[in-house]
């Protein structure tokens, strides 16, 4: 993540080098020239459908051109550093490009996670990272998964027809990004179920290379360690009244005894096709009940299978 908050506060420095530039326009690959950007009515075109589940690369720009030339960039994520210039409410503020005076030229911010007045403070420079959308109500609404846009009546008609920053992040001078809620602290069932799985993941992974390599002594290893750790899996999920789950893992501890069997046979091709799989039980049993938070660490999923 810090690593990330420095890219994203370096490109936006030399978007603010360029303010006085002429917006410009993304760039389209071969596959896409003639097919319109279909945002807003405009070229009426789709993207292609292998392109549309890419993330789409942050355009650095200054304030100033985003507020001169919205057209352009609706729809786009980018990333802009500016100084705050007015809090609004505890989930909005307004930015301008000039620390020193105001020059009639705010953006409109509104970061649905950042909670309690204080999180920026006006004057100060921060980084906004987030979707350029039209000041519309109902609009930022869908983008924020039921996020009520709460500014007053005359901020509203101040920032009417003018570009909204929808802020996934924003970052201070310090690099913290204070749009990010904290993660809840883990419950004791998440506790135990971590340390399960933080020896899961490197004997799976010493598994699978050391079979590759045809390493008996790692291989049987660590194929032992995964047994004990599945067999834990599969009463954790038991006692929770999770059989589905309770089998995935049941099956795991399962192909981990099938590799130890055989590359004590000399089998590597059978031992080979177990690690596979018990990778793969892991995959689905992740997906059904594994819940990844925004600081990276994971949680159980509320809902799960049965």
């Amino acid at each position: 993540m810090k690593s990330f908050i420095l890219v994203a506060i370096l490109l936006a420095s030399f978007a603010v080098v360029g303010a006085q530039q002429p917006p410009a326009q993304p760039q389209q690959n071969p596959a896409q020239q003639g097919q319109g950007r279909g945002r807003g009515g405009r070229g009426g075109g789709e993207q292609p459908a292998a392109a549309a589940g890419l993330q789409k690369p942050l355009i650095p720009l200054a304030a100033s051109t985003l507020y001169a030339h919205p057209d352009a960039y609706y729809g786009e994520m980018v990333t802009v550093t500016a100084a705050v210039e007015q809090i609004l409410t505890p989930s909005t503020f307004s930015v301008d490009q000039d620390k020193t005076k105001s020059t009639g030229q705010e953006l409109l911010v509104v970061a649905p996670t950042m909670v309690g007045i204080g999180k920026v403070d006006p004057n100060t420079y921060v980084t906004v990272i987030g979707e350029v959308v039209h000041f519309d109500p109902a609009e930022i609404t869908k983008k924020t998964k039921g996020y009520t846009l709460d500014i007053p009546a005359a901020a509203a008609d101040k920032f009417r027809n003018h570009p909204v920053l929808v802020a996934t992040s924003v970052i201070t001078t310090a690099g913290i990004d204070v749009a990010k809620r904290p993660p809840p602290p883990m419950t004791a069932d998440e506790l135990a179920l971590q340390k399960i799985m933080k020896q899961v993941q490197p004997a799976s992974t010493a598994l699978r290379g050391a079979v590759d390599q045809m390493n008996v002594a790692t291989s049987k290893e660590q194929a032992k360690i995964l047994e004990q750790m599945f067999t834990q899996t599969e009463a954790f999920w038991k006692a929770k009244g999770k059989a589905d789950a309770s089998g995935w893992a049941g099956d795991a501890r399962k192909d981990a005894e099938t590799v130890d069997s055989a590359v004590a046979a000399g089998n590597w091709d059978e031992a080979k096709t177990a690690a596979a799989t018990l990778n793969t039980r892991c995959a689905t049993c992740h997906t059904a009940y594994r819940d990844r938070l925004d600081d990276g660490t994971f949680r159980i999923k509320a809902t799960g299978s049965r």
